[in-house]
């Protein structure tokens, strides 16, 4: 049972780090676009423009924060990835990216950094902007009243859509920061994104862009739940 829960610490590290900035960022960033949470729910071209500014705004975010945490991200795959051998090669955290440094060089804890960056982009994207756009909607329309049953409503459906963005970037990034390398840091199967994007396609298929889909979606849709609920207690306390 505790090999379900390898690689926890550098996870929670990453998301510490990486979500922090991701969603510290997006409201400036929506709100220097012109595109407040309020705004986007019309069906005409105002309402459009808002929405295109929330998923710009949310693509920025999930870019940027990914840039900066790749390291933590990396170091999260290859200790999950380390149970499949048959000795484990890292005994920590702080071992891992040691390892890291001393075999890849600095730069090696960017490994994987434009996988990591797209899927962040099209998950932020498709999370942030769908969670304002439905509950803007869902409010709107008289269906449920600011709350905590809207809350969760609308995190429903931002899981969903962030699940369905990221899933294809998900399986390259795996591949990606998984493989092994060898002396020069180099990957033995994949010379990078676009080649794993084009062998996956090729060998497997397309369908083996959304393998593990409903295993994120069970991932992604409970965190997106509680982060937005607390978010939203703390901006009701706090303002």
């Amino acid at each position: 049972a505790r090999a379900l829960f390898k690689g926890l610490s550098p996870a929670l590290l990453r998301q510490s780090t990486y979500g922090s900035i991701r969603y510290g960022l997006y409201g400036p960033l929506r709100d220097a676009l012109g595109a407040d949470a309020g705004a986007g729910a019309g069906t005409g071209a105002g309402g459009q423009l808002a929405l295109g500014k929330k998923v710009v705004a949310g693509a920025a975010a999930g870019a940027l924060a990914s840039g900066i945490a790749n390291p933590t991200d990396l170091v999260k795959v290859r200790m999950q990835t380390d149970g499949m051998l048959k000795e484990g090669k890292y005994r920590g955290v702080a071992h891992c990216f040691r390892q890291i440094v001393r075999e890849e060089g600095v730069m090696g804890l960017w490994t994987g950094v434009g996988p990591t960056m797209g899927r962040a982009t099209a998950l932020a994207a498709a999370e942030l902007a769908t969670y304002d756009e439905v509950k803007l909607r869902l409010k709107g329309s008289g269906t449920l009243q600011d709350g905590l049953p809207l809350h969760i409503s609308a995190s429903f459906f931002s899981g969903f859509a962030a699940t369905l963005a990221s899933s294809p970037f998900d399986v390259v990034k795996s591949r990606v920061m998984g493989q092994p390398v060898d002396a020069a840091g180099r990957g033995l199967f994949y010379r990078g994104t676009l080649d794993c994007l084009a062998q996956l396609i090729q060998k497997e298929g397309a369908r083996s862009l959304y393998r593990g889909f409903w295993p994120n979606f069970g991932r992604i849709v409970p965190r997106v739940t509680i982060i937005f609920v607390a978010l939203e207690q703390l901006k009701a306390k706090f303002g």
